[in-house]
């Protein structure tokens, strides 16, 4: 892939440990270029936007970790039964326990991990959670993308080319949800899924509205 590498963006220092090197050999032997840049991307928007709200003390190598590997259950290595956060997040936890993490700083990138795409709930925990799920959601759908001066948001996307990553990630998303149908159900990849034709035993993907009403209790 020959990915570029750099030791700061944005005024956003990048981890230059033996965990963070090792976050992104796995990261750029496992994942295509636009995602490897994508994961770069988050967690340069990600710190920055914390940093933003006041929270400039975390643990910058957790919070590293997370962002680079936050989709790592998208990639057919790791695919397993789950919905995608979760197989990426049992993945990277595997990963840092390998690299001799303690089980709590481990535990940390699983739930930065797990809760990335979890709206009202990652921003509110532990600043390293925070920076995956804000950086990932700003990268992906804009979210917060008005406090970025322009001048920065041309500098990370000048180092790190998205590289025609909504197509490319929506391609990504489809091909999970076709794959695993059932870990879509009553995530916010459903929509994907319905959308995109994928069915479980042949019949369309319930709603939450139709396993309330099939729920075997009386009123």
């Amino acid at each position: 892939m020959a990915a570029t590498r750099l030791k700061s963006l944005a005024g956003v220092k990048i981890p230059d440990t033996q965990l963070a090197n090792a976050a992104l050999d796995l990261l750029e032997a496992t994942s295509p270029h636009f995602l490897f840049n994508h994961c770069l991307r988050t967690y340069v928007f990600g710190s920055l936007a914390v940093r933003a709200v006041g929270r400039e003390v975390f643990d910058e190598e957790i919070a590293f970790c997370g962002a680079l590997l936050h989709d790592l259950g998208l990639i057919p290595t790791y695919i397993g039964s789950n919905r995608f956060e979760v197989d990426g997040a049992d993945a990277a936890r595997n990963f840092c326990l390998e690299q001799q993490v303690s089980p709590q700083r481990a535990d940390r990138v699983w739930e930065a991990i797990a809760l990335h795409t979890s709206a009202g709930i990652a921003s509110r925990m532990a600043a390293e959670i925070a920076v995956v799920h804000f950086g990932a959601g700003l990268d992906f759908l804009g979210l917060g993308i008005e406090q970025v001066p322009r001048e920065v948001l041309e500098e990370v996307i000048a180092s790190y080319p998205r590289l025609s990553f909504k197509s490319t990630f929506r391609d990504l998303l489809v091909a999970h949800c076709r794959a695993n149908p059932a870990a879509q159900i009553l995530t916010w990849t459903d929509d994907i899924a319905r959308a995109n034709g994928c069915t479980l035993h042949g019949q369309p993907l319930p709603t939450a509205t139709q396993l309330m009403a099939a729920a075997p209790f009386e009123e």
